[in-house]
């Protein structure tokens, strides 16, 4: 199905994920890489100052992309920008839409 909204994907990320290992007698968890190089659209929405005695800035985030993207709730994601900035974001809620996948993200920056 072609996605209208894709022209407006200026950005590039990967999506890591979380599963569960078993090494021998231990269990234990690995992150690895869902998908790469997939076109996406990092866009603000707010952000509030938290916390005591450091201070750090809560920004809230939205990350649209194309419904052919494998990409959960927990999942982490590395964002490279058009301005080059690249941005390390914890995926929250995802809602599929018609064409696109709309999920909240949040980054914390230090004050």
């Amino acid at each position: 199905m072609y996605n209208p909204y894709a022209v407006m994907y200026d950005a590039r990320m990967t999506v890591k994920r979380w599963r569960e290992i078993k090494d021998g007698k231990y269990d234990a968890s690995e992150l690895y890489t869902v998908c790469e190089g997939m076109p996406c659209r990092y866009s603000s929405s707010g952000q509030a100052q938290t916390g005591a005695p450091n201070p750090s800035i809560q920004n809230s985030h939205t990350l649209f992309c194309g419904l052919d993207v494998d990409i959960q709730e927990g999942d982490w994601v590395t964002a490279h920008l058009r301005t080059g900035k690249i941005v390390e974001l914890s995926v929250g809620e995802c809602h599929p839409y018609t064409y696109q996948w709309q999920c909240e993200v949040k980054r914390e920056d230090n004050a």
